[in-house]
């Protein structure tokens, strides 16, 4: 029990300390300010208005390198003014508003060329079209009511750029402390393997994804420190705290992934030992203090209780050598997991240390030697807009969609009040189905179909939590009180956990409402309307995707593979240069791995997505997903190939190692022709120095035995991938 209540203070500790709650909490302030102040003064609308404003610059203020974040707070404010005053000046009729609304939408979708912030400005643009069109007040002037709007995206601008000269690494440490849990999560995953009661290749699975969701924490990570990083912040102590704590994570996090083993021989050999059920508590331990350290690294500060793991180690060990003794046979797999976790263990300690201020800080100035070669520059330039203005693009026709569905949603808002003029008399709110499929109608469609359900699930439970919030809270402060509760919780999980946010939302928007307007069964038709709204906007959108330039995630499913197969022969093909003799530059190898890690970590993504599509469109489900096995066991088998040849001095390279290696980028170069009509080309190894015979108890035997196993599994991966080829010709 006493365990359980510390799990759940640490799990909710996290969370108050964790970026999206920050974030949520930080939007929250920056619009219940201007309410707040022009209420007292009796312009309650006037200070709406500018939260509005407020809550449209907040869209596409992402994580990411704070210049980035600046220039789009000041391109979203520019963009808020000039659709605010087109929208409230422009003599609308009927057809040039539907065309106006058609044309901003294909325009604002088509900003996702530039990358998901761009996006973010797209959506804020339709935000403020939408919201000006229909929350004008009768009492205002069109112009005051779009200078309001835009001061409060000035406000927001302002408010978020002086948080972050308050705290500057604030954002740093979050999304650092953010990369260390989920390195926890996929230690506890790991553990699972040592489970006789979990089957393997469903671990193997979850492993697989575990790393998808830890690449992307690992860019941002990225992003925030390094892509702006100058050499006056490097000199700070905490600066140099961050970089080293990070620097030590992606160590733990490529040594975890570098052991790979074959677990069902390991089950079936050791399953029924008790040093096979000490192996996932020792993980298990491991897992925990490094949960316990992501709050410290949130708060930069030290913790407060030691390492709990000690001896812990030393006791499997024991186990280890009895099991030996006993059984008169070698027990050699469990001594390299062991060596493993002796490995994750002393580097939790080093962060542990460094957190506690008890060891010196070592130099990681070489992370900023060469950080331009690992960030994609984000320029706006017209040859790459053009490039996607065809019916090729993905993003051309979901553009086009999406403005032909607001078109569809303009005429239906039109004709509304014929069929239902109780709920338009009322309430007046038809943005809420142009909000709808902006917010669930995306270009792939297993993600536009998981936000329809996520929002119609959040909109109906969001409702009834709402109504018997107003109908069973009498008190009015605390009804307030709530109110703000689920304001917070919306804004923090809007971005993160679509559900919740739509949930919270829900009821946050009708308590709003019921004190705006003060009358008890307002809330159940703004319900009502809310509710007929979504599933207008969920039925067009999903109609949308299967008659209107439909594109399917499997239809790019062999550009991924080609990624994936790419950054398999330029990662091995710079390991295999190291055993060569090649001078190898650190940096080269660096990127090398970050491309094999985020080019699987997207590939892995696009098969979770595949799985939502219907069936007649994913013919190779389990192909793929055994392609994301073999290519994830071969990184492993190839990391532990260059820990191998980093921790051995004086390895000669021979003839065997030589054939070899040219047979395994051989291999993959000629699968990466069922992918793609161009070849790959490749720097040529080093002719082999030594002709020798490699001795039995040599080296350099263990990297022939290294590479022949990651040869059969290239022979696998080849052979996966020729039977994706072909499924993906038939259902073409």
């Amino acid at each position: 029990m006493r365990d359980h209540l510390e799990i759940v203070w640490q799990k909710a500790r996290f969370f108050i300390n964790s970026q999206p709650f920050h974030e949520g909490l930080k939007i929250t302030v920056a619009v219940l300010i201007p309410v707040v102040i022009f209420a007292c003064f009796g312009h309650l609308h006037n200070g709406v208005t500018l939260g509005i404003g407020s809550i449209i610059a907040s869209t596409p203020d992402l994580v990411g390198p704070y210049r980035e974040r600046r220039q789009s707070l000041f391109i979203n404010v520019a963009v808020i003014f000039a659709m605010s005053m087109l929208t409230r000046i422009l003599p609308f009729s009927d057809v040039f508003l539907g065309l106006f609304i058609a044309f901003f939408s294909f325009a604002a979708c088509m900003l996702s060329v530039f990358g998901i912030r761009a996006m973010g400005i797209g959506a804020s643009c339709l935000l403020a079209l939408f919201f000006s069109l229909t929350l004008t007040h009768e009492s205002s002037h069109p112009i005051t009511e779009a200078l309001l709007m835009t001061g409060g995206a000035v406000w927001y601008m302002i408010f978020v750029l002086a948080v972050r000269y308050m705290r500057p690494y604030r954002v740093s440490q979050q999304v650092l402390a953010e990369c260390a849990y989920k390195i926890g999560t996929l230690l506890r995953i790991k553990a699972c393997f040592f489970d006789v009661h979990t089957a393997i290749a469903k671990t193997h699975k979850r492993v697989i994804q575990i790393n998808v969701i830890l690449n992307q924490r690992q860019e941002n990570v990225r992003e925030v420190l390094f892509s702006a990083a100058t050499e006056k912040q490097f000199a700070s102590y905490q600066y140099k705290q961050l970089t080293f704590i990070f620097a030590t994570l992606m160590e733990l996090f490529e040594r975890i992934n570098a052991s790979h083993h074959d677990y069902y021989q390991i089950r079936e050999k050791y399953g029924h030992t008790k040093v096979y059920q000490v192996i996932p508590e020792l993980l298990i331990s491991c897992a925990q203090e490094l949960e316990r350290l992501t709050t410290p690294i949130s708060l930069l500060k030290p913790p407060k209780t030691a390492i709990q793991f000690t001896g812990q180690w030393d006791k499997a060990y024991a186990e280890v050598i009895a099991l030996e003794s006993r059984e008169q046979g070698t027990t050699i797999v469990l001594k390299k997991i062991l060596v493993n976790i002796r490995y994750v263990m002393q580097k939790i300690r080093e962060v542990h240390r460094i957190l506690s201020k008890s060891e010196e800080v070592h130099d990681h100035s070489e992370l900023l030697a060469h950080k331009e070669r690992f960030f994609k520059q984000r320029t706006f330039s017209w040859p790459a807009l053009q490039a996607h203005l065809n019916l090729k693009s993905p993003i051309f026709r979901h553009s086009l969609r999406v403005a032909i569905v607001m078109l569809v949603a303009f005429v239906i808002t039109k004709t509304l009040p014929v069929f239902f003029p109780e709920y338009i008399a009322l309430t007046k709110h038809s943005f809420w189905i142009y909000i709808t499929i902006i917010v669930i109608l995306r270009p792939g469609f297993s993600l536009s179909k998981q936000r329809s359900i996520d929002r119609l699930k959040g909109s109906f439970l969001g409702g009834m939590l709402g109504l018997s919030s107003i109908f069973l809270i009498t008190n009015i402060y605390v009804l307030l009180g709530l109110m703000l509760v689920y304001m917070l919780l919306t804004f923090t999980f809007l971005r993160s956990k679509y559900v919740y946010g739509s949930f919270f939302l829900t009821a946050f928007f009708l308590i709003a409402y019921y004190f705006f307007t003060g009358v008890d069964d307002f809330g159940v038709l703004l319900l009502k309307e809310r509710l007929l709204d979504t599933v207008i906007g969920c039925v067009l959108s999903f109609l949308s995707f299967h008659f209107i330039f439909p594109t399917w995630e499997s239809d790019s499913v062999k550009t991924y593979l080609k990624n994936v197969i790419q950054a398999n022969v330029h990662f091995l093909s710079v390991s295999f240069r190291k055993l060569s003799g090649d001078k190898v530059d650190i940096a080269d190898y660096k990127l090398a791995r970050k491309e094999i890690y985020l080019s699987l970590a997207e590939l892995n993504a696009l098969n979770e997505r595949i799985l939502n599509e219907p069936i007649f469109q994913r013919p190779f489900t389990k192909e793929l997903n055994d392609f994301s096995i073999f290519t994830h066991q071969l990184i492993s088998y190839a990391m532990a190939f260059t820990n191998m040849l980093d921790h051995s001095s004086g390895l000669a390279f021979h003839e065997e190692h030589e054939r070899l290696m040219n047979k395994i980028l051989s291999k993959l170069k000629k699968t990466y022709t069922l992918f793609a009509t161009d070849s790959l080309e490749i720097l040529a190894l080093k002719t082999a120095v030594s002709k020798v015979h490699i001795s039995d108890q040599s080296d350099e035997l263990l990297i022939t035995e290294q590479l022949e196993l990651m040869d059969g599994l290239v022979d696998k991966l080849s052979h996966n991938s020729l039977d994706i080829s072909l499924l993906a010709k038939r259902s073409l």
